[in-house]
């Protein structure tokens, strides 16, 4: 299986793997995301990028070689606007899962979330992948829009909370074939 690789590009932005320079930056980056744990029930992770540098966001019997973070840099400036990290390989030998994406608030509404869709999927069209699969808090409303809009247009499964109410969660598995 081919992973993406270290370092690419789309029209005005760049992609490579995260350095251990970056780490303070990225964290920061992510910590502006936290708005959306009134959505996941997630707990904010101090040491995100580190953990995920060092050991990974791996799923069930995952191997960090398969694991990939990178960091989202406008070509113009070279501004760090976001970050993606993702699994090769999971839950199938060509389906990549989209572990975390996210694009600096500031700059959201740019059209470069839809850019980044649009590279990683000539990337792994190329790379011979049949499908990237995402999984969404159903109460992320401009997520769900987000990937919806951008072809994840099946759904894998709903896993979480049964019930809803302020203090439950649950989460949708979207898939786009490519």
């Amino acid at each position: 299986m081919k992973h993406l690789p270290s370092s690419w590009k789309s029209e005005r932005l760049i992609i490579s793997d995260v350095k251990p320079f970056e780490i303070v930056e990225l964290q920061k980056l992510y910590d502006t995301s936290r708005y959306i744990q009134e959505w996941d029930g997630q707990e904010n992770d101090i040491n995100y990028v580190k953990n995920c540098i060092e050991q990974g966001n791996l799923p069930p019997g995952g191997i960090l070689a398969n694991y990939r973070i990178q960091s989202i840099r406008t070509l113009e400036g070279n501004q760090t606007i976001g970050m993606l990290s993702v699994y090769h390989g999971y839950p199938a030998e060509h389906v990549l899962y989209l572990e975390f994406l996210y694009i600096r608030n500031v700059v959201q509404k740019q059209r470069y979330g839809q850019e980044m869709m649009s590279a990683l999927t000539n990337q792994l069209t190329i790379l011979g992948y049949d499908e990237i699969r995402i999984n969404v808090a159903l109460k992320n409303w401009p997520a769900l829009r987000f990937w919806f809009r951008s072809g994840f247009s099946q759904i894998g499964g709903i896993y979480g909370d049964e019930k809803h109410s302020s203090n439950n969660f649950a989460n949708i598995e979207l898939i786009k074939k490519l």
